[in-house]
This record gives structure tokens, C-alpha cells and sequence, in this order.
């Protein structure tokens, strides 16, 4: 599938430099997968806050909806 040679260095670097150097490295490669992250702009923010609001309020109104049919319903079974 490939060459094979020099397959284990990566560990045995990663012995050499320990605790604190793989933390570096761990650290460097965080910043770097963030600098490739597609941030979203001002728009794109609120358009998303405001869908989510919108589903929310959805949500919270079927929820509220069905707690007061059951609540209705075990008042007529249970009194």
C-alpha cells in the first residue's frame, strides 16, 4: 500500500520529547485546525440565532401544549 519505511519514528520521537512536547504539539495543531475553520459573519450569526429562537419557541410551545393534555387527562382519571 505504500512505503512502509520509517513507520515507527513517530513514536519513538513522541517518547523523546515527553508529556510537555506532545502537549505542545497537541496545542499547535488546535491553533491550526482553527485557522482553517470557516468562521461565520454577522449575518450568518444572527440568521442562525434566530432560527434557533424561532425553533425553540416551536418547541417550547408543543411541549406546553401535550404536559397540559396529559395534565388534563390524569386529572380526569385520578380525581
Amino acid at each position: 500500500m505504500g512505503n512502509k519505511r520509517g513507520a515507527g519514528k513517530g513514536k519513538a520521537q513522541d517518547k523523546q520529547k515527553g508529556r510537555f512536547g506532545a502537549a505542545v504539539d497537541f496545542i499547535r495543531g488546535v491553533r491550526g485546525e482553527l485557522r482553517r475553520v470557516n468562521w461565520p459573519n454577522r449575518d450568518q450569526l444572527q440568521q442562525s440565532t434566530a432560527v434557533v429562537l424561532i425553533i425553540l419557541l416551536v418547541l417550547t410551545g408543543f411541549v406546553a401544549f401535550w404536559d397540559f393534555v396529559f395534565q388534563s387527562l390524569s386529572k380526569l382519571v385520578f380525581l
